[in-house]
C-alpha cells in the first residue's frame, strides 16, 4: 500500500521547505538549495521503519562522499544532497528485493500517475493557471500567466501558459510522461519476470488509457526534446511495423524532414540558447578548477559567484547539461565511472537473445534519459524526476536478474 502510494504521488510537489542561510543566494530563496520533506520522503521513512531491507555502502564510496562534501562551497548543501542519494539508493535496493508482488503494484499505480497528472495538466492549460483547491494537497502550485518567471509559449504573438501540473516546470512534466510512458509499455507487454504486472484487462485498460494520455499532452508541454523524442519513437514503432521495404524507405525519409523542419517551428525562449551557453561556461570553468572531486554535490549555484559576474536570471540556475553539471560538481572521475557502470551494466550486458529483447525495451527510457540529459538537469536535481529515475535503473536490474536465473 505504501509503494502503491508513493508511485501515484511520485509527481506531487507536496513539501515543507526550509530556508536556512545557506540556501539563499544574494538574499534571495533557491528551490534547488533547499532543505526539502516532501510528502514521498514520508512514504519512504515508512517503508524504511516496516521494511527488513538494509543497505552496505562500500567504504571507498564513504571516503570519496567525506572528502566531497569537506571541499564544497557549502557542506550543508553537499551533506543534503547525499543524504538524498542515500534515499534513493535504498529505494533501488528495496525495490530490486522481492520484486515479482511489486511490478504489479507499479504498473497499476504509475498508470493512475501518469492519468492524473495528464488531465491536470490540460487543465491547467485550458484555464492558464492553477486550478488551486484540493490540488494544493496534491503540490499544485498557485500560478497563472502574470506570476513572475512562470514558463510561456508565444503562439500566434499571444503569451500562453504551459502547464506544469504538480511538477516543478514544463519541461520535467514532459520527461516525466515520456519516460513513465515508456515503462507502462514495458510492464504490460512483457511476460517477465512476472506476468501479474500486467495482469488483466482493467490493468492492461488503465495502462493504455495512461500511454494515450502520455502521448497527447506531451506536446501541449512544449518541450523541444521531448515532443522530438516521441515523433522520432512512433516513427521507429512504424518502421517495424511495415512490411514494405520501399514505404519503409518513404516513411523514415519523410519523417526526418518533418521532424527536421518542424522543430524550427516549435517556439522557444530567445534568450534560451544564449543563458545556457552562458552556464555551459561556467561549468566547464568550474571543471577546469576542480576537476578531482569538483565544487561539492549541490553547489554548482553557489560556487561561481567568486569566479564569475553572473546575469541576474542565471543566479539560481545549474547548467543544463546532467553530465557538465555531474563533472562540476564531483569531478572528472567520479563521471568517467558512473558512465563506464551504466554502460557496461545496463547498456552493453552481454546476454542471450531473449533477455536482450527484453531489455530492449526498459533501454528505451533510459536513452531516452541519457540523451534529453544532454538539454536539461531535471533527471538528477528534481526529486520527482530523479525517483523515476531511480524505479527505471531498479527494473532494468530485476529483469537482467530475473532473466539470467530463468534461461
Amino acid at each position: 500500500m505504501i509503494l502503491f502510494l508513493l508511485v501515484l504521488l511520485l509527481p506531487s510537489q507536496l513539501a515543507l521547505h526550509l530556508w536556512p542561510s545557506w540556501s539563499l543566494v544574494n538574499g534571495l530563496r533557491v528551490d534547488y538549495l533547499s532543505p526539502t520533506l516532501y510528502f514521498t520522503d514520508i512514504l519512504i521513512l515508512a517503508m524504511v521503519l516496516i521494511s527488513r531491507q538494509r543497505i552496505k555502502i562500500p567504504f571507498w564510496a564513504i571516503i570519496f562522499v567525506v572528502l566531497n562534501i569537506l571541499i564544497s562551497q557549502s557542506p550543508f548543501i553537499a551533506l543534503y544532497k547525499w543524504l538524498r542519494v542515500l534515499e534513493y539508493f535504498w529505494i533501488f535496493k528495496y525495490l530490486t528485493f522481492e520484486i515479482d508482488w511489486k511490478l504489479k503494484i507499479v504498473n497499476w499505480s504509475l498508470s493512475a500517475s501518469v492519468i492524473w497528472t495528464s488531465l491536470l495538466a490540460w487543465l491547467q492549460f485550458f484555464k492558464q493557471g492553477s486550478l488551486g483547491g484540493l490540488l494544493y494537497w496534491l503540490g499544485e502550485r498557485r500560478f497563472d500567466i502574470t506570476t513572475p518567471g512562470i514558463a510561456k509559449i508565444a503562439i500566434d504573438g499571444r503569451l500562453t501558459l504551459r502547464p506544469y501540473a504538480t511538477l516543478p516546470h514544463p519541461n520535467a512534466l514532459a520527461g516525466f510522461l515520456l519516460v513513465s510512458g515508456l515503462i507502462v509499455i514495458y510492464l504490460i507487454t512483457s511476460p517477465h519476470p512476472s506476468p501479474e504486472s500486467g495482469e488483466g484487462a482493467r490493468g492492461r485498460g488503465l495502462a493504455c488509457i495512461a500511454i494515450v494520455l502520455a502521448a497527447l499532452t506531451i506536446p501541449l508541454t512544449f518541450s523541444r526534446t521531448a515532443i522530438l523524442f516521441e515523433a522520432a519513437l512512433l516513427v521507429t514503432w512504424l518502421l517495424f511495423k511495415i512490411k514494405s521495404l520501399k514505404l519503409k524507405i518513404s516513411l523514415a525519409i519523410s519523417s526526418t524532414l518533418l521532424l527536421f523542419f518542424s522543430s524550427t517551428l516549435i517556439p522557444g525562449n530567445p534568450s534560451s540558447l544564449s543563458e545556457r551557453l552562458f552556464l555551459i561556461g561556467k561549468s566547464i570553468t568550474l571543471i577546469k578548477n576542480h576537476p578531482v572531486l569538483g565544487v561539492g554535490l549541490g553547489n554548482f549555484i553557489p560556487s561561481p559567484y567568486h569566479l564569475f559576474a553572473m546575469p541576474y536570471s542565471l543566479s539560481s540556475q545549474p547548467v543544463h547539461n546532467i553530465y557538465l553539471l555531474l563533472a562540476s560538481e564531483l569531478g572528472l572521475p567520479a563521471l568517467l565511472v558512473i558512465g563506464y557502470w551504466i554502460i557496461e551494466n545496463y547498456l552493453l550486458a552481454k546476454r542471450d537473445q531473449w533477455i536482450e529483447i527484453e531489455n530492449r525495451k526498459l533501454k528505451i527510457p533510459l536513452l531516452v534519459i541519457l540523451i534529453t540529459g544532454a538539454a536539461d538537469h531535471y533527471w538528477v536535481t528534481l526529486h520527482q524526476n530523479t525517483l523515476l529515475l531511480t524505479i527505471l535503473m531498479s527494473l532494468i536490474y530485476i529483469q537482467s536478474k530475473n532473466l539470467s536465473t530463468k534461461h
